[in-house]
């Protein structure tokens, strides 16, 4: 059934599985996301929406989350709005205070993960991850301009989620 739904999506999208395969020669890029909590990883993990497989959209802002099939558990697809862009993404991995998804129909085969990780009993740490293919990005500079856009934008991101936790 999944495989169905992400085709029709990807048919809706006007994409096809062939055009979006990742350029070879991959140059990828990793980013690190980091907030410390004063919260246990079960209350953090409930308070940033972390079971929600759309609860990322108020943190990062997005244009729109829709779930396309699942709940977040692997196999699940979303559809998140960035600008203009409409990306679907898939639950590639997911354990009790994590999940990993991919966007394997973009040039740059970007993937995510969100997790939080306990450091003892009453704190906890929110760690975010991205990696991508930056091949496709383009020259230097843009490859610079999309590193420093995430950056920003994901830190804040991780920034309100550590907020959201650390309220009483």
């Amino acid at each position: 059934m999944k495989k169905i739904i992400l085709a029709s999506a990807l048919l809706a999208l006007g994409m096809s599985s062939a055009g979006a395969q990742t350029p070879q020669p991959a140059d990828w890029t990793v980013l690190n996301f980091t907030a410390d909590t004063n919260k246990s990883a079960d209350v953090t993990w409930d308070r940033i929406g972390g079971h929600d497989w759309c609860g990322i959209a108020k943190f990062l802002d997005l244009g729109s989350c829709t779930i396309l099939s699942g709940t977040g558990e692997l196999g699940s697809l979303r559809q998140v709005q960035v600008g203009p862009n409409k990306i679907i993404e898939i639950a590639v991995a997911r354990t009790a205070h994590s999940y990993t998804y991919a966007q394997p129909f973009t040039p740059i085969f970007y993937h995510g993960t969100m997790s939080v990780e306990p450091v003892d009993a009453t704190h906890s740490k929110i760690v975010y991850t991205l990696m991508w293919n930056q091949t496709a990005v383009g020259d230097a500079a843009a490859q610079k301009a999309a590193h420093d856009s995430r950056q920003m934008r994901f830190q804040a991101a991780v920034d309100k989620m550590a907020a959201a936790a650390n309220a009483p």
